[in-house]
């Protein structure tokens, strides 16, 4: 082992002496030799054991020399020895040539010729201590002038030092005093002898009388005790202490909690003279805390209870449950019950209709008609309300084009005002070009609910529907739609209220109009479901509504309008005659979004100077007309443009008109080339006017004089197959009789079967003769759906299976598509709705071979 150089004396006690026998015993005596031996200063020790040992200056140690060694060393007596202890000496022998100094012990007081023989075996130990080059001497003069040196250094180093330590010691005070916590001092004795003005003020104490005060007179029994016990263990410990909650009195006797914590104070001697620390005023924490345990302790008797409360209503959930579920299976027996009838005497009436009536008689059936829909909207209105209050009123997801639901509900709304002066307008903003996925039907349900209100609340002007999306996201839109009519209005106060189940403005109201105030409230939540709202807003009574719909709807594709426009349109000049400055505006959007120019006129008097006008230069190549403008009217004006003898006399005439019935064929006569029912559709305007300019202009053709082309707008009329066989398996005789005169009215051969049994037979025994089966649901014997399953089963996946059925709950749809049929029709039904998903099923082919 080496003591490196710069040790001191003190390393040298913690030496291992391993090589000593009773090392114990021996310690002290080696210590006090090498204190006799070495000079004060810097050495290093190095403990040779019984290996050989060769210096730099060539002499040799090794265990053969010891003897001689020790001969050398009793002989100058240039040794020291020790009799501690007694049996064991331990002496030293200065070896100048290794500037060394060799210890060792014998086991007697002196040494005899036998002894020294065996002198090998008992020398144990060698210490070599090195010193530096210089003399002793000279190193004891360094050594004092070093020192000298040093304590100069240290002297002006101490006074620098005391003086930064006053200056840092007043620093800190003034920051003690400005602390927003109550600092304090106090000496061995416990009385204060340094404090900050905040903890004055906690204390309510003046500066005078907290000078020298005891801690003991702030703090009552037992928290005395406490405060003594932290204070003792920071004394004896001399580690700081925080975190101690104390109860203190202040001045006026009131009682503050405290959070202190306690550290020594030392002198410049390092001995602890006192105590410091923060005081910092938690009382409002605790009373806070105590207010806490309170409010815990009422939050605990409160929650026993309502775990009494929770198993009592868990209770009633139950027991509601049930209810529900059998109200859920009541009103989906009933509205099978009450669409079973609703459905033959809807659809006679239309048939009724269709047929050659007198006046008297289309009037009668007409009212037939429309009391039988009131009644069939209400039922859906109370299966609505009920799943609401169920909560199970849930969102279908699927793909749908809001702007083709907007036209499809204003046709809808159509015949409810045909008899009304009513202008009907549906309005597209150039944001909505995104197809969506959501739920269409109950989208749809809202827009006609807002339309009918509307309808039904207006006798004259004007009713406009305007959709548009207002906001958008990474993965959804917010469309907007606004439904203003110039009907009644409504009171500011009754505003909020009409979206309330089975309210409305007033009884009069009612009386009036009639209606069970279901309708907006059920809005309300369709539109909640959609993450939107509905409201409405009227500037008061008579002065119009316009009702606000808005939902969150997720993006499904985006429309490219622009690549759907054909290229004949751009460019070409339009002529709009329209009596109706909202018309004309919605037909300028429109017509200026197809990239061509538009000139409107309120009336029909300067047309024909109009078109004569522009034929030189730009000449009009399409012109639509209202047929209901002021003074002269759309016919008349018709007669003069083709009478006129001008060059214009052949330009297209588009009618436009919002009482079809009365007016497609009348139009015609009158030299119109083609109709569009109003409200106008963006699509069926671009479809009529590709017809107009799709390959007019030729090469050939000369720009001073255009040619026109006739428009021929499609046929209306059904153009698919009309020998498309049908089977149709329905149980009630009135649905049978009905079903069958509608289908074959149409054109279409139909054979019955009574039950789901005979119609597995029936088609079992000549799948051949049919190219589609309708199939009730409900039926004896075997209803629709087991039917459906076994003919799957049988093989039979290609024949187009169509639900028709009164059954109308959330979910019937999704069974019978489970259990393979291809579609789903709801009673009452409809000619129209019939027809067309009969085209759909059999154009798609389905059916090969049929």
């Amino acid at each position: 082992m080496i003591l490196k150089k710069n040790s001191t004396m003190d390393v040298v006690t913690n030496l291992i002496l391993h090589e000593l026998n009773n090392q114990e015993d021996l310690k002290e005596a080696l210590l006090a030799l090498l204190g006799q031996t070495v000079p004060e200063g810097r050495f290093s020790v190095e403990f040779v054991g019984d290996k050989r040992y060769v210096a730099e200056t060539g002499f040799c140690l090794s265990p053969r020399s010891y003897t001689s060694l020790v001969m050398r060393a009793q002989k100058k007596q240039d040794f020291v020895s020790t009799q501690r202890p007694d049996k064991l000496p331990v002496w030293a022998l200065s070896i100048p040539e290794l500037h060394a100094v060799l210890i060792f012990y014998t086991a007697g007081r002196s040494l005899s010729r036998q002894g020294r023989q065996h002198i090998t075996r008992i020398v144990k130990l060698c210490v070599r201590l090195f010193l530096e080059k210089k003399s002793f001497e000279n190193e004891r003069e360094y050594r004092v002038t070093q020192k000298k040196q040093l304590t100069r250094k240290f002297c002006v180093l101490e006074n620098k030092y005391q003086e930064i330590l006053k200056d840092n010691e007043r620093e800190y005070r003034r920051i003690i005093k400005n602390i927003e916590d109550g600092y304090y001092e106090i000496d061995l004795s416990g009385r204060l002898s340094f404090f900050n003005d905040y903890l004055l003020k906690m204390a309510g104490y003046s500066k005078d009388e907290f000078q020298g005060m005891s801690f003991k007179n702030l703090i009552e029994p037992p928290q005395d005790k406490l405060a003594f016990q932290i204070f003792n263990r920071v004394f004896e410990t001399g580690m700081p202490s925080t975190g101690h909650e104390l109860q203190i009195v202040r001045k006026d006797g009131t009682f503050m909690y405290i959070d202190a914590s306690a550290s020594l104070i030392h002198d410049q001697n390092g001995r602890p003279v006192g105590f410091r620390g923060i005081a910092r005023d938690i009382t409002k924490r605790k009373e806070a805390e105590e207010e806490l345990r309170k409010a815990n302790y009422e939050l605990e008797k409160v929650n026993r209870q309502l775990e009494v409360a929770i198993a009592k209503a868990n209770e009633m959930a139950m027991e509601a449950a049930a209810a529900n579920k059998a109200k859920s299976e009541f009103l989906a027996n009933m509205s099978h019950e009450i669409r079973t009838p609703m459905n033959a005497i809807i659809g006679f009436t239309d048939m009724l209709l269709d047929s050659h009536l007198d006046e008297t008689q289309t009037d009668y059936a007409g009212i037939i008609k429309k009391s039988g829909e009131s009644l069939l909207a209400l039922i859906d209105d109370i299966l609505d309300l009920s799943k609401v209050e169920a909560r199970v009123m849930d969102l279908d997801e699927v793909k749908f084009d809001p702007e083709l639901i907007a036209y499809d509900v204003c046709e809808l709304i159509l015949p409810r005002i045909e008899t009304k002066p009513i202008e009907l307008m549906c309005r597209i903003g150039t944001n909505l070009n995104y197809y969506v996925n959501g739920d269409p039907g109950r989208f749809r349900q809202v827009l006609i609910n807002l339309m009918g209100n509307a309808s039904k609340f207006t006798d004259s002007g004007e009713i406009e529907l305007f959709m548009d999306i207002v906001e958008e996201t990474k993965h959804q839109v917010k469309i907007h739609v606004a439904i203003k009519d110039s009907g009644i209005g409504i009171p500011n106060d009754k505003q909020s209220v009409i979206f309330l189940p089975f309210q409305q403005c007033d009884g009069s109201t009612t009386r009036k109009y009639g209606g069970t105030g279901l309708g907006l409230s059920i809005c309300k939540q369709i539109a909640s479901l959609m993450n939107g709202d509905v409201w409405a807003e009227s500037k008061g009574e008579g002065r119009g509504s316009t009702f606000h719909f808005v939902a969150w709807i997720n993006k499904a594709a985006r429309k490219n309008f622009k690549q759907r426009l054909p290229r004949s349109l751009p460019g070409k000049q339009i002529l709009v005659v329209d009596g109706n400055a909202t018309n004309r505006r919605l037909l300028r959007e429109i017509i200026e979004s197809f990239d061509m120019h538009i000139r409107t006129f309120h009336d029909g008097t300067s047309v024909l100077p109009a078109l004569l006008d522009s034929f030189d230069n730009n000449p009009f190549h399409l012109c639509i007309v209202d047929l209901h403008i002021p003074g002269t009217n759309g016919y008349d004006l018709a007669q003069q443009i083709r009478a006129s003898h001008q060059p214009f006399s052949q330009i297209p005439l588009i009618a436009m008109s919002s009482r079809v019935k009365d007016n497609i064929h009348t139009s015609k006569q009158f030299g119109y080339d083609g109709f569009l029912s109003k409200p106008i559709r963006r699509d069926k305007l671009m479809q009529a006017m590709k017809v107009v300019f799709e390959g007019k202009e030729t090469s050939e053709t000369k720009p001073e004089q255009p040619l026109y082309k006739t428009v021929v707008l499609p046929d209306p009329a059904d153009n698919h197959l009309t020998s498309v066989r049908i089977l149709l398996a329905e149980d009630n005789p009135v649905n049978q009789k009905l079903a069958k005169i509608m289908l074959t009215k149409a054109g279409y051969h139909v054979e019955v079967a009574s039950h789901g049994l005979e119609a597995v037979e029936m088609f079992s025994t000549a799948p051949e003769r049919f190219n589609l089966i309708f199939m009730d649901v409900q039926m004896p014997e075997m209803d629709g759906l087991e039917a459906t399953r076994i003919l799957r089963q049988s093989g039979f996946h290609d024949i187009p299976i169509i639900a028709m059925t009164a059954h109308t709950i959330k979910g019937d749809q999704e069974t019978c598509i489970e259990v393979g049929m291809n579609d789903y029709i709801a009673k009452p039904i409809k000619k129209d709705v019939v027809v067309k998903t009969i085209k759909k099923w059999i154009d798609q082919g389905n059916r090969h071979g049929h």
